[in-house]
């Protein structure tokens, strides 16, 4: 279950959230069984190994096109 801390719901935007302190006592770092990191590990490698297959959207193309053409004019291509 997800918690909405106070201060992160009272930070103005573009302000990074740093908690005041983890040194707590008793807090210790969520971790994970070494299985489950090997496994999600192995499953997002596979994923992105067949996203970057997928041909880039027309829509991406589109947008990334005109941003191309200013980069090259103000470099002087």
């Amino acid at each position: 279950m997800l918690t909405v801390l106070p201060e992160v719901a009272q930070e103005t935007p573009g302000e990074l959230y740093e908690p005041q302190s983890t040194a707590r006592e008793g807090y210790q770092e969520p971790s994970l069984p070494p299985q489950v990191i090997a496994c999600l590990g192995e499953r997002l490698r596979a994923f992105y190994a067949q996203l970057v297959k997928e041909p880039v959207p027309d829509a991406l193309l589109q947008i990334l096109g005109p941003l191309n053409k200013k980069g090259r004019a103000s470099h002087g291509h």
